[in-house]
């Protein structure tokens, strides 16, 4: 079996980023994922990848014999933001794995690469929103994001570039 290597997100990855975006929103394996169309049709997520890539957005896209699993940040405003929104100058990630290929490290590997950019590009920190019971969450918490505020169901975490991965 060909090796996971994950490679800089372009243009081209636009589908499949919004395919995984969609894994992200509904990653309960009991409720049907949305597709590409349907995520970028809802506007609680579309502007999470509206005009990708846009300036100071970066991604990684993990492949083993076609895509796997993604992750991806982007900055945001204070009067246009997404869930997990902290401040100006921090990137708010997103990742997402294929249901059947979760559970495989893939995560963990995209989540500490993404980390690693975010961190050679000079942001202060990176921020997520999960909600508190997905299985990710620990994921998050292993490196080193922690929890500042609770919306609803749902935590945004921080994880400052100044601690090592």
């Amino acid at each position: 079996m060909n090796e996971i290597r994950c490679r800089p997100a372009g243009t081209e990855d636009f589908t499949f980023l919004a395919t995984m975006l969609g894994e992200a929103a509904v990653w309960r394996p009991d409720k049907p994922t949305p597709t590409a169309e349907q995520v970028m049709g809802d506007p609680r997520y579309a502007l999470y990848l509206a005009g990708w890539p846009r300036q100071g957005d970066y991604g990684l896209v993990a492949q083993q014999d076609g895509p796997v699993g993604a992750a991806w940040y982007r900055t945001y405003t204070e009067a246009n933001h997404a869930y997990g929104f902290v401040a100006e100058d921090v990137p708010e990630l997103s990742i997402a794995v294929i249901a059947s290929r979760r559970h495989e490290g893939i995560g963990r590997r995209l989540l500490i690469d993404l980390i690693e950019a975010s961190v050679a590009q000079g942001y202060p920190a990176i921020s997520l929103s999960v909600a508190e019971n997905n299985p990710a969450r620990g994921l998050y918490e292993w490196t080193g994001f922690v929890p500042v505020e609770k919306h609803g169901g749902s935590w945004t975490m921080v994880r400052h570039a100044a601690q090592s991965s």
